[in-house]
């Protein structure tokens, strides 16, 4: 059986993600925020002791302090990051269209920059509902895309607003009915227009959110620039910190 959790943190908005198979007794936790880790490992605990295996972050985190290193050190289990990632501690990178089992479910990992250079996105299936595989059931956005709106780009590089439309036009082609829960609800300062609802799907976000439904390149461009966000003071500490990994 697949077991999928949401916690969704007091201050900031943050969502973190832990599921997996109850047959394989393993855990992905997906974007966990440091202040949240014991609550993670109580919730791994509470679900029959299951072990934490995959520890992934779906970009480096400007706004909050990444967990992973204090939960790797908990459960000694593996980080992952996208492999354009500057993250000066051991971790294991993934690629675009990677793919990781456990029992009876699988994750695909898609490269969705805009953000930041090595944001992602992942894909879940579940063989319990789709024997072939074939068909991910949710996708877990990161700061690309969210409930209402998209990410921020002026952290995200050279080119940002161009690789967004590009990152977010790989998330269109998915079925319609794929859910989609996104690192931050309403409260967040990685977006504009993110709604306080902390799940969608594909398809009603391509008809309401304003501009994940721009499908010309230019336009895209010319309305994410309008968007006039000031940056936090402490994107740059929190950027610093994750990098080097704080326990």
């Amino acid at each position: 059986m697949m077991i999928f959790r949401q916690i969704i943190s007091k201050n900031g908005g943050c969502a973190t993600y832990i599921f997996g198979c109850t047959q394989a007794g393993e855990l992905f936790v997906v974007d966990p925020k440091y202040e949240m880790v014991d609550e993670i490992i109580r919730l791994a605990q509470d679900l029959g002791d299951m072990k934490i295996t995959y520890i992934i972050d779906t970009h480096t985190h400007a706004d909050h302090l990444s967990g992973v290193k204090k939960l790797q050190a908990l459960t000694n289990a593996n980080i992952y990051y996208h492999e354009e990632s500057q993250v000066k501690f051991k971790v294991e990178r993934i690629k675009d269209g990677e793919e990781i089992k456990a029992g009876n479910v699988k994750i695909k990992v898609i490269h969705t920059p805009g953000h930041t250079p090595d944001s992602i996105s992942v894909l879940i299936y579940d063989k319990r509902r789709d024997e072939s595989w074939n068909e991910p059931w949710a996708v877990l956005t990161g700061d690309t895309l969210f409930v209402g709106g998209v990410g921020r780009i002026d952290i995200g590089g050279e080119s940002a607003e161009e690789n967004l439309y590009y990152s977010l036009a790989k998330l269109k082609v998915l079925p319609d009915y794929v859910e989609i829960y996104p690192t931050h609800t309403a409260g967040s300062v990685c977006g504009v227009g993110i709604s306080g609802k902390p799940s969608s799907t594909i398809g009603f976000e391509k008809r309401f959110n304003t501009l994940f439904r721009i499908n010309e390149k230019d336009e895209f461009i010319n309305r994410v620039r309008e968007v006039k966000m000031s940056k936090p003071k402490e994107f740059d500490e929190y950027i610093r910190k994750n990098l080097e990994g704080v326990i």
